[in-house]
């Protein structure tokens, strides 16, 4: 059921079902540097759990490298960036290319209400590190 099922006066029943179905938010960091690394903070939902559904890797207007070891993305907290989600590598990725790495762990640790959560960019190493793209991540919440 979403809003647009509801017409009229929202009996108190269906905001109490609307409250509990599940959710998803995609997050979305445009101009991500991993040739450098970054870690940015999102916010969730105030009182709901979480999975991470979902990373994409789109925009690359700077190709990766991966001369020793390629780039990552990881959802996590800090002390943890990898808590709740790892992506697979983003190995060698071309300008203008899009990808969406496999999740390592995703769906199988939950975020729990209040939790300040960082998505990390992994910096590739060897040569010259380098790769810039927007990094979208889905989380689907719930109560």
């Amino acid at each position: 059921m979403n809003l647009t099922d509801l017409t009229g006066e929202i009996p108190s029943l269906h905001l109490r079902d609307l409250e509990d179905a599940p959710f998803s938010i995609t997050y979305v960091l445009p101009g991500t540097d991993y040739g450098a690394g970054f870690t940015e903070i999102i916010s969730i939902p105030a009182g709901f759990r979480g999975v991470v559904r979902n990373i994409s890797i789109y925009n690359v207007t700077e190709a990766m490298t991966a001369d020793t070891t390629p780039a990552y993305c990881y959802v996590g907290i800090s002390g943890d960036t990898d808590a709740f989600c790892l992506s697979a590598s983003l190995l060698v990725t071309a300008i203008d290319a899009s990808i969406n790495p496999a999740l390592t762990d995703g769906a199988t640790h939950i975020i729990q209400p209040g939790t300040t959560v960082h998505v990390t960019g992994v910096a590739p190493t060897g040569g010259t590190p380098a790769g810039i793209a927007t990094t979208a991540v889905t989380i689907q919440f719930f109560k």
